[in-house]
């Protein structure tokens, strides 16, 4: 027989809520109505037994006592009554090893979905199964949201990989690649939901079972835009559109190449990392990255293009952002292949079906900039000439010495103290003085930001409500920060 943890995933017991007691102690073996708390005493062990009529407060203490002597495995208050706060109430619960919960769902309801999942037949089974295609629909796309629907569901885990002994699975390819779910294995009837859930959840995860996921997948239409004519560009759009694609929002692209490597192998190892990198840049938000943000990759000339779609323009926050993600999946796969010699390019943000071929050919611009030896690993494309400008007022010898003078205060802390302030006063100055956004770009707490403006003002002296003032700084952190120092000359 199930316990009552086990039965509160099943479909139509959505409406309980525990209150007191646990959840695991006692087997249910099936229901019982009560029309008044004085029955308790007299009910059988094992039923969930369901009040009719509420209990005054007064007396709830006594209801609960008897139901736990009389050995039911849980007591159900109609009406939603909260017992949170009774003290006493919890006390008895916990001492009688008996579950006490709410319910102010339709009691007759409550009664067919506690029979059916105790008996764990086919009525069970197929209530189970029907309310995951209800529900996962809902989260086309979105692996970790499908298993956890699954998980609840099926009311056991649902883990991403392949089964191992004594567990069913299911695959189902997608834009990710090949996608796997394995769960506990159960007999008979069980044993059928877990099967036909996972089986659904496998191609939710896949982007939601249109069709021919491996032609129509979000991965592959992606390389179709970005590789096809122009004037196919709209058809392939409401394509993109229909297997949730989000080809309207603002693009920026991030394109991996790994030159060092013949073309063939190439290929292959951009094909193999695509998943684990397209997992890496949407877990590097951890909170950071804005909801609404999606990311999908595809394979394209030899080249892996990442690509990141914001809903609103993503601005200078966003740009960052994209750069923060890009270097930190090229810092990793740069670690785990050093012979490719994998680099990156990043695009500027560009809206629409048009922005994503945009942005996809401004980050493959950005790979195309001269080599040098302190050239990081990943580049952004210069939209505004901002970077040339910026490179050639700081090659004279009057901007270097203007820009060593006024932050010489700071970069004498040496750099692992003095990059991270200098990063806070750019972020600061760049958000027109807020403490605020400045915090929310750098993942900081806004006191922090505080802190490190009070301490690079009481270094350098500077008066931050000054517009020249500002700008001045504003220039020297970004020449200092963007632009790597050249080699010293030599005096004359």
């Amino acid at each position: 027989m199930p316990r009552l943890v086990d039965l509160l995933s099943a479909p139509g017991l959505d409406t309980l809520r525990p209150r007191a007691g646990p959840l695991d102690a006692t087997e249910v073996t099936g229901i019982r109505l009560e029309p008044r708390a004085g029955g308790l005493a007299a009910v059988p062990a094992g039923p969930v037994a369901v009040l009719l009529a509420p209990v005054p407060d007064h007396l709830l203490d006594v209801a609960v006592r008897d139901a736990a002597a009389a050995g039911a495995a849980a007591l159900v208050l109609p009406g939603g009554e909260q017992v949170t706060g009774d003290i006493a109430v919890h006390a008895l619960a916990e001492r009688g090893r008996i579950a006490v919960l709410t319910t102010d769902g339709d009691l007759a309801a409550l009664v067919v979905a506690v029979d059916r999942a105790v008996a764990g037949d086919s009525a069970d089974a197929l209530a189970r199964i029907e309310a995951a295609a209800r529900e996962l629909p809902s989260a086309a796309g979105d692996p970790e949201r499908a298993a956890a629907i699954a998980a609840r569901l099926l009311g056991t885990p649902v883990e991403r990989r392949a089964p191992g002994p004594g567990e069913e699975g299911a695959t189902a390819a997608g834009p990710d690649g090949e996608g796997r779910r394995a769960a506990a294995a159960q007999p008979g009837h069980p044993g059928t939901a877990v099967r036909s859930v996972l089986a659904l959840a496998a191609l939710t995860a896949a982007g939601g079972g249109h069709g021919d996921v491996p032609v129509r997948s979000r991965g592959h239409l992606l390389a179709e835009l970005l590789v096809a004519p122009q004037d196919q560009t709209a058809r392939l759009a409401a394509r993109g559109r229909t297997i949730g694609l989000p080809v309207d929002g603002r693009h920026i692209a991030l394109r991996i190449e790994a030159a060092a490597l013949p073309a063939a192998d190439r290929y292959r190892l951009l094909d193999t990392v695509l998943p684990r990198t397209l997992t890496d840049v949407r877990q590097h938000s951890d909170g950071h990255v804005p909801d609404g943000v999606h990311w999908n990759a595809a394979l394209v000339d030899d080249a892996l293009v990442v690509l990141g779609t914001w809903p609103t323009d993503p601005g200078a926050p966003g740009r960052r952002t994209a750069l923060a993600v890009a270097r930190r999946a090229v810092d990793r796969l740069r670690r785990l292949h050093p012979e490719a010699d994998l680099r990156g390019g990043v695009g500027a943000p560009h809206r629409g079906p048009l922005g994503i071929r945009t942005s996809a050919r401004e980050a493959r611009a950005a790979l195309l900039k001269p080599a040098t030896a302190d050239t990081a690993p990943v580049t952004a494309h210069d939209a505004a000439g901002l970077d040339r400008m910026l490179l050639e007022w700081y090659a004279s010898d009057t901007a270097r010495e203007a820009v060593d003078e006024l932050l010489a205060p700071v970069t004498e802390l040496g750099p692992e103290r003095a990059d991270p302030l200098l990063r806070t006063l750019q972020a600061y100055l760049d958000h027109n003085n807020s403490p605020a956004r400045a915090a929310e770009e750098l993942h900081l707490h806004r006191n922090a930001v505080g802190a490190r403006i009070r301490r690079i003002t009481d270094l350098t002296g500077a008066d931050l409500t000054d517009p020249e003032t500002r700008l001045a700084l504003q220039l020297a952190c970004r020449a200092r920060l963007t632009i790597p120092p050249g080699p010293k000359q030599p005096p004359a």
